[in-house]
């Protein structure tokens, strides 16, 4: 599998992840708090990771991956400081959102960073090694 096909299938199924995570699957307070909040940045994250995944499967040139890459590994870094610094959860330690929401969707992010910045450094690897053999 070539590595844009790679790319675009992994920022797919970890887009879809987060959105199922934050909206779905990991609990969150209701009514204005702020895990709520946090909850729903981190899904609109994830929509920006299934649209860079989709840009990146029609733009299959490195120099646009370069970018996208770059991209995502800000989504990712986003996706982890949501919940943990920027909104936050609930300050009681004993809510579930304070307790496994927030440590999950930082884990996810710094996953979704992960992979970008191995992304990155392999397309500039792949770019720099292309240039010395012509």
């Amino acid at each position: 599998m070539k590595q844009y096909k790679a790319f675009v299938v992994v920022n797919l199924n970890l887009g879809i992840l987060l959105i199922a995570l934050s909206r779905v699957i990991l609990p969150v307070c209701r009514g204005g708090m702020r895990c709520g909040t946090s909850a729903t940045v981190d899904a609109a994250l994830g929509l920006a990771l299934l649209v860079i995944a989709v840009l990146a499967a029609g733009f299959p040139k490195k120099s646009a991956h370069l970018v996208l890459s770059a991209l995502a590994l800000v989504v990712g870094v986003f996706t982890t400081l949501v919940p943990t610094v920027i909104v936050g959860t609930c300050p009681h330690a004993h809510m579930a959102c304070h307790t496994i929401t927030a440590p999950v969707l930082a884990i996810t992010g710094a996953v979704i960073a992960l992979y970008a910045a191995v992304n990155l450094v392999y397309l500039k690897l792949r770019r720099r090694n292309e240039q010395y053999e012509l």
